[in-house]
């Protein structure tokens, strides 16, 4: 076998979760292939195969990421003196990242609606991404940005809804910073509401 592709695993896998990420982004999930991915890279389909099992898998792969750079936007953050601003800040900037990857979100929702197995993958990259906003909000509460009253639930779900509206709003061709100054108005009120809430039941 050619030594193309690198020496360790975890580069190998890397290498190829990158293609994949830019192959998706070009051709959407529906059109985009495995040997589409090898042919990226300049390696052969059954390379491919050796790391990931199926395209599911790979896009599997592709999610994860995305849900690690979201928790390392999140413990960064925590560590500012204004988490609520740190964390829109960064977490737009990391959807800029992911940006050509916007139409793919649509299609797959499309997709999830007529396919169960992909519904699930896609309906559990959206709980993971809950839990860890709720997390975020928990930290929150805990050092009074937030109210005690707060239902973690709905709004770390409300939040999620935000930046589903971002990426597609992106997508129809809202300028950036556009979407974000809307987005980020959004977010401040709901926050700082749950705050205000809470201090007008205290006695």
């Amino acid at each position: 076998m050619p030594r193309v592709v690198p020496r360790y695993k975890e580069q190998a896998r890397e290498r190829i979760v990158d293609a994949a990420l830019r192959v998706f982004a070009e051709k959407g999930y529906h059109e985009a292939t495995m040997e589409d991915v090898a042919d990226r890279l300049g390696v052969s389909e059954g390379t491919i195969y050796l790391y990931f099992k199926s395209k599911r898998e790979l896009f599997k792969a592709i999610s994860d990421l995305g849900e690690h750079d979201v928790a390392k936007v999140l413990s960064s953050a925590m560590q500012s003196d204004d988490p609520v601003k740190s964390f829109f800040e960064l977490a737009t900037d990391v959807y800029e990242q992911y940006e050509p990857l916007s139409g793919l979100l649509v299609e797959l929702l499309a997709e999830a609606s007529r396919d169960a197995s992909l519904r699930k993958l896609v309906r559990d990259d959206f709980e993971k991404d809950r839990e860890t906003m709720q997390k975020f909000l928990a930290d929150l509460r805990k050092h009074g940005r937030i109210g005690a009253e707060t239902d973690m639930n709905s709004i770390s779900m409300a939040i999620l809804f935000l930046f589903y509206g971002y990426a597609i709003t992106r997508l129809l061709g809202i300028g950036k910073n556009e979407a974000k100054r809307a987005c980020g108005e959004a977010m401040k009120v709901m926050l700082d509401g749950t705050l205000m809430n809470s201090q007008r039941k205290m006695p």
